[in-house]
């Protein structure tokens, strides 16, 4: 049955052999032969298979291959399959490549099949193409772009209809030793003009959907230099979907401006029903919110912005018991009124004023609405209006927190809402996300039962929310760090709301935890299509940062910052890139002096500028800014005695810097103590231990939190604490395995501050500098970053 069906999003290779029919029974036998001989010997298909992570189905004169792996399996097995026939050039195939969701099915004969609109369009995007073929869907197009490898592959060939008047966007992938270059006869009256003339495809690195756009999408180049603020230059606009819309911020018209949560609220409510609907491109909150009632709006201009065909305009109106929702459809294109609708109701009835209005926009647009979507929309999250308020108070005071006590009373206001109707699911799930959020900077352990607690209530209550999988997953990542299972919840979430960023933006961070870098970056360059004005600092740039592609990392961040200027991590991450890149310390430092002064004495924003301080070798101006976290709300982070105590080390005061470091070690003692479990606080304590002389300790400190969190259980923190321990080997005579650890953190990615710049000017690594093992790394070229 439908309902039985657990799709997951997959990688689906098409093929079939071209005049297979025409074959002899004897030639289309060791034809299939020899193509699944091929196939079964590509490294992906070996790797997928290995990991149980494939789908392969015979198809008669071909076969479908599913990976759930990286988005480039398909087509790296694609390339293999296309060398290996080189030698066999009686045997004309052709491919198509789709990305899109699968579930494993089981036929009439017990055998494994496939469903799922994955690989109905991975074949319509194969039976495009003729022999040679190697066809993309736009979708896999977008992927491969967020890689250089593959840009000088990837050609646009234009639209096709592909079955009952859809049309497709479609690109042909051939290089100088794969593919077939020629533009397929079924195109040819549908390509581009410069295409048909010259035989072959325009580019597609010249696209705006490459790498470029994915880092510089809708917005500027933001160029910056030693002595002067950055500058941008515009960027090409990308092709807009029809079948495209913003929901701008609403209008507050009640008298008391307080109920500003509320009019939040309703546009909020209206956006995630709309991103329910998988024929829909709906951009994110975070991206709409700069476009606040009370100024002027160029409508053409904020479509082009973020990428949509259509905007939603409307005002809120709330006063004794009633409300007044006044809703309008615009295309941005035009500035033409398409639909409009004025709401009178009581207040109880907003939920259905809601739902109206996203069915009444999706049948504007032409929509398609599957039964599980209407079902998804017709039902109301609570029938307690009360709960519903103190909800969306709840929703707003958590966006807004800037403290911990901010976010403690999010969740007062969440439990007042869940007290007034206990089976109010959605804001259980909300309040789950919240306090396992809370667990991850605090550790507080009742954190870590709540969010648990509250996940598995809101799933028994609504076991097809969204919201409440979203919940679940992110307990199984950020408190059990069981990755699969965490992707698992995501990919059921994201199949009920097809839209939303968040959890695109999650299954990247999970994928960088596993080690599947590719996969993380094309979720990461979704998220940004669909939430194209938020600066995504955490996302793409970090994650080229963690690989080591400095220039790609430097023009990320720029993007960011054109987005946010006053963003403490991407002047921090830029700063890091352009030291990385061999700038002085000064340079990197006086990046971190664009942020306001209030940015600019944030811990993070401090800590980095006390790190360059520290390779310029100025310990009084380092002494000086010294960073002091506040430890009350970040247990795990260094006091400001371990930075003090960490420069009078450094310049050589032993003295001082026993005295300061010591004065440190009952904190970090005690965090491990409460922690005993938890790398975060064995790897300071080895630190200080090794600072101090105390050998046995630091080793035994460094050693242990690699044993809880080893890189093969975490590709993002696991680095961490091999560097640490490198740094207890150093400071303690391990000179040897020191130099073989570094060695290994230069070519690990996300191994933070393991740079040839870093181990060429940072302090911790002085006792290493006499090693001629240790100059060798130095001298030698910057090794490549080893990643899949």
């Amino acid at each position: 049955m439908a309902s039985e069906l657990n799709f997951e999003l997959a990688h689906v290779l098409f093929l079939d052999v071209v005049g297979y029919s025409r074959l002899l029974i004897d030639d289309q036998r060791e034809v299939l032969r020899d193509l699944n001989t091929i196939v079964r010997s590509t490294a992906q298909f070996r790797d997928a298979e290995a990991q149980q992570k494939l789908i392969c189905v015979p198809t008669g004169d071909g076969m479908v291959i599913a990976f759930f792996t990286t988005p480039d399996a398909a087509a790296r097995c694609a390339i293999e399959i296309a060398r290996a026939l080189r030698e066999r050039p009686e045997i004309k195939l052709r491919m198509g490549i789709h990305c899109g969701p699968v579930s494993a099915v089981t036929d009439v004969n017990g055998h494994t099949n496939m469903a799922g609109g994955g690989v109905n369009m991975a074949q319509r995007v194969m039976n495009c193409g003729d022999a040679g073929h190697i066809l993309l869907s736009q979708r896999v197009a977008e992927d491969l772009a967020q890689f250089r490898e593959w840009h000088s592959s990837v050609h646009e060939l234009g639209e096709s209809e592909i079955k009952h008047g859809t049309r497709i966007r479609l690109f042909n992938f051939w290089n100088e030793e794969i593919g077939n270059r020629v533009v397929p006869k079924k195109l040819e009256i549908d390509a581009p003009a410069e295409v048909r003339s010259r035989g072959t495809n325009k580019n597609y690195s010249r696209t705006a959907i490459g790498l470029a756009a994915a880092l510089l999408l809708l917005g500027a180049i933001f160029w910056f230099s030693r002595h002067q603020p950055a500058r941008s230059t515009v960027a090409s606009t990308p092709s807009i979907p029809e079948k495209s819309i913003a929901v701008l911020p609403f209008e507050n018209l009640s008298e008391e401006k307080a109920n500003a949560y509320f009019t939040n609220g309703v546009q909020d409510e209206i956006l995630t029903d709309l991103a329910k609907i998988a024929d829909l491109k709906v951009i994110s909150r975070s991206s709409v919110m700069q476009y606040r009632t009370g100024i002027t709006r160029n409508l053409r201009q904020i479509g082009q912005q973020l990428g949509v065909a259509h905007l939603l305009e409307g005002s809120v109106q709330r006063a004794e018991g009633k409300v007044r929702v006044n809703a309008q459809l615009i295309d941005a294109r035009t500035d033409a009124h398409l639909w409009a609708q004025t709401y009178d109701r009581n207040f109880s009835d907003v939920f259905a004023i809601q739902s109206d209005i996203a069915k009444s926009i999706a049948e504007q647009l032409q929509a398609r609405l599957a039964p599980e979507e209407e079902k998804r929309l017709a039902t109301p999250p609570t029938d307690n209006s009360e709960a519903y308020l103190f909800y969306l108070q709840a929703n707003e005071q958590f966006r807004i927190a800037a403290s911990k006590l901010d976010v403690v009373a999010a969740d007062e206001l969440y439990a007042q809402a869940i007290a007034l109707d206990p089976k109010f699911a959605l804001a259980r799930a909300r309040a789950s996300m919240l306090n396992s959020t809370m667990y991850l900077v605090g550790r507080m352990p009742e954190r870590k039962v709540k969010a648990r607690v509250l996940a598995d209530e809101a799933l028994r209550l609504a076991p097809n929310l969204g919201d409440a999988h979203v919940a679940l997953g992110l307990c199984y990542y950020r408190i059990d760090r069981d990755y699969d299972a965490a992707l698992k919840e995501l990919a059921v979430a994201r199949a009920a709301s097809p839209n939303d960023s968040e959890i695109l933006d999650f299954s990247g961070l999970i994928y960088r935890r596993q080690g599947l870098w590719r996969e993380a970056l094309a979720a990461f360059a979704h998220a940004q299509r669909l939430d194209p004005r938020r600066a995504h600092f955490e996302g793409v740039p970090n994650t080229l940062r963690a690989l080591r592609q400095w220039t790609a990392a430097a023009d990320a961040y720029h993007r960011s910052l054109e987005l946010e200027p006053d963003l403490v991590d991407g002047w921090v991450g830029l700063a890091y890139v352009q030291f990385a890149r061999r700038e002085p310390p000064s340079v990197a430092s006086m990046t971190l002096d664009h942020l306001s002064e209030v940015a600019r004495n944030k811990p993070d924003a401090l800590e980095a500028k006390w790190d360059y301080t520290m390779m310029a070798r100025d310990f009084a101006t380092a002494d000086r800014i010294a960073p002091d976290p506040p430890a009350n709300e970040f247990p795990a982070v260094e006091p400001k005695l371990f930075f003090l105590g960490c420069a009078a080390f450094a310049s050589g005061d032993r003295k001082k810097a026993q005295s300061l470091l010591e004065q440190t070690l009952p904190l970090h003692e005690a965090g491990v103590r409460d922690h005993p479990e938890d790398p975060r606080f064995h790897a300071p304590l080895a630190r200080v231990y090794a600072l101090l002389g105390r050998k046995e300790e630091a080793i035994r400190e460094a050693r242990r939190a690699i044993e809880l969190l080893p890189e093969s259980k975490d590709a993002v923190e696991g680095p961490d604490y091999a560097t640490t321990l490198a740094f207890v080997c150093a400071q303690t005579g391990e000179a040897d395995e020191a130099i073989s650890l570094l060695a290994h953190l230069l070519t690990t990615p996300s191994a933070e501050r393991m740079t040839q710049a870093h181990l060429r000017l940072s302090w911790e690594w002085d006792p290493l500098r006499q090693d001629a093992r240790f100059q060798e790394i130095l001298e030698g070229p910057e090794p490549d970053t080893v990643y899949k």
